[in-house]
């Protein structure tokens, strides 16, 4: 096997604990692969999954799987968020969403601990699919 096959048979290592998480996005395929194991993962939790401005691979993965009409699954494009850290804490808040995967960059260091100790305390899980994550440690 080589090693490019390697790389795409290889588990991502996702928690699932109640906070926020960041997903390092290197490629397409890779916020796919995050996104299916997400979904996967997240299945049979109670509550809703909340899925905000996918990349174009991912919607597309979506629609192939027909994980739209089987799981309970809520998708919001990217022109549809006008304040993404209020959208997040709409959707944290809310207490129907027992995951959020978001791959719109999330950029702001406090609203993005504000949102981890809001998630944390509600109970939700919260990832952040993005292409750069230095910004947040």
């Amino acid at each position: 096997m080589s090693s490019a096959q390697s790389r795409k048979q290889a588990p991502v290592a996702i928690s699932n604990q109640p906070g926020l998480h960041y997903c390092i996005n290197t490629a397409e395929q890779q916020a796919s692969q995050y996104l299916n194991e997400l979904l996967e993962q997240h299945q049979h939790a109670r509550g809703w999954t909340l899925i905000l401005a996918p990349e174009t691979a991912s919607l597309k993965m979506l629609i192939e799987m027909e994980a739209l009409q089987q799981n309970r699954i809520l998708l919001i494009h990217r022109k549809q968020i006008q304040d993404l850290a209020g959208t997040l804490k709409k959707a944290i808040l809310a207490g129907t969403c027992s995951c959020i995967i978001n791959f719109a960059e999330l950029t702001d260091l406090q609203q993005s601990q504000e949102l981890a100790v809001l998630a944390e305390c509600c109970g939700c899980t919260v990832y952040c699919v993005a292409t750069d994550t230095s910004w947040c440690h």
